[in-house]
């Protein structure tokens, strides 16, 4: 398959292409010089409905989340705790 590019630099890609991939008006493409000089295109990935609400954070929180809260919680539990870090053994390993 072939397609040219415009003088504004855009080009169409082919629709069995659009179709194949879901790709649709709106779709993020990640551009790529890959080996060559030839150019790599992927589709972006769409993060879903739980990874965009577990990404909210309210910047005015009145209460701290995830670690700060990890670590508000040890030090209520024990105000001793303050003093120190966390030992590795309690942490949580990021996913």
């Amino acid at each position: 398959m072939e397609t040219t590019v415009t003088s504004k630099g855009q080009l169409t890609l082919p629709q069995e292409i659009r179709h194949t991939l879901g790709i649709e008006a709106g779709t993020v493409l990640e551009v790529e010089l890959g080996a060559r000089g030839s150019i790599v295109l992927r589709k972006k990935p769409v993060p879903g409905f739980f990874d965009q609400f577990v990404a909210l954070r309210a910047a005015d929180a009145p209460y701290p989340t995830g670690d700060a809260a990890r670590e508000a919680l040890r030090i209520a539990e024990d105000p001793a705790a303050a003093a120190s870090p966390a030992p590795a053994s309690k942490r949580r390993a990021k996913r």
